[in-house]
């Protein structure tokens, strides 16, 4: 059944992937792939017409000659790990699961952490739908992941994989691992996805020089078809690539989230500043306290778990000579 989804759903959740009964039921609504919306991305949108599938996991894996769109099932969650716009691609072929997140200018090693939680609610949902028993002696036969980050930034310094337990957890912690494969380009001058990067390429160029206009996508779809960068797919799909490149490559979903962010880190930070010098001013009215009843300064230290220079400090403020002073 050509271009089958997975859909990961709670309404789905009792039906077998292996099931034909249950497959169809899923597909009775021709509903084959996920469906497009204008919050994806054009990574996703290209990739999600199996044509265009199959040539990717061709790049990944060459030595598979017999693959064909036919065999290609699309892997789709419904609670998004992120908030904005889709960029994931899930798809279960040849026995894998090939998880593929794209980053466009952003750079962020939290990727990994995006990508385990993907993987786990991937393979729940396909134990769930399997019927497969977690507490059982045998093993379970789990499809092997793949796991890519297709990275389309300007970053100079080109990792070849990210590691949880080193991008993450800095080597503090070995035991928990997950490697993600990072791709720059295709492997081949014009292959689907070396043609894709140069479409992201020519996607900043022109929003440079244009501004986010209807000149800057006209030009856009004309350089790229006339250089045969994605020339078929944008010939048919120009209307709905038009609509999602405002959305796609406009940044301020990402620059308004960084400053709610950095809001929501001001306002931490300043509560706990708050909520120090709060401590600090009770510590010290206690401190003066102690001494004008005769305590010394160590002892006042002690109880009050603060450095004796600070009790002396507070002391001198108050002009309150230590016992060894009067």
């Amino acid at each position: 059944m050509r271009g089958e989804v997975l859909d990961y759903t709670d309404t789905i959740l009792n039906k077998k992937i292996n099931n034909p009964q249950s497959t169809a039921s899923i597909n009775d609504n021709n509903d084959k792939i996920p469906k497009h919306t204008v919050r994806d991305s054009v990574f996703r949108h290209l990739f999600l017409e199996p044509k265009y599938a199959l040539q990717l996991y061709r790049i990944l894996h060459p030595e598979d000659t017999t693959a064909t769109e036919a065999d290609i099932s699309y892997l789709t969650i419904t609670k998004e790990i992120t908030n904005g716009i889709r960029n994931d691609l899930g798809m279960y072929i040849g026995g894998k699961f090939l998880i593929m997140i794209e980053a466009q200018t952003t750079w962020s090693e939290n990727i990994v952490i995006r990508i385990f939680i993907y993987l786990a609610e991937i393979w729940k949902n396909y134990i769930v739908q399997n019927g497969l028993d977690v507490f059982s002696s045998k093993d379970l036969n789990l499809p092997i992941p793949e796991l890519y980050v297709v990275y389309t930034g300007e970053r100079k310094s080109r990792l070849t994989v990210l590691k949880l337990s080193e991008h993450i957890f800095h080597g503090a912690c070995k035991d928990v691992e997950l490697t993600v494969h990072m791709i720059y380009n295709g492997k081949k001058e014009k292959d689907i996805l070396s043609q894709y990067v140069s479409f992201t390429k020519q996607v900043k160029y022109f929003f440079q020089k244009y501004g986010r206009t209807s000149k800057a996508a006209e030009e856009l779809f004309r350089y790229c078809i006339d250089h045969n960068i994605l020339k078929e797919y944008l010939l048919s799909r120009q209307e709905e690539v038009t609509s999602m490149l405002d959305v796609i490559f406009d940044d301020t979903i990402h620059r308004r989230k960084q400053q709610e962010e950095a809001f929501a880190a001001g306002e931490a930070q300043g509560e706990a500043r708050g909520k120090k010098a709060g401590e600090l001013k009770k510590a010290r009215e206690t401190a003066v306290e102690m001494a004008r009843i005769g305590m010394e300064e160590d002892v006042i230290a002690s109880v009050l778990k603060v450095d004796v220079s600070q009790v002396e400090k507070w002391l001198a403020a108050e002009s309150i000579l230590s016992s060894a002073e009067q």
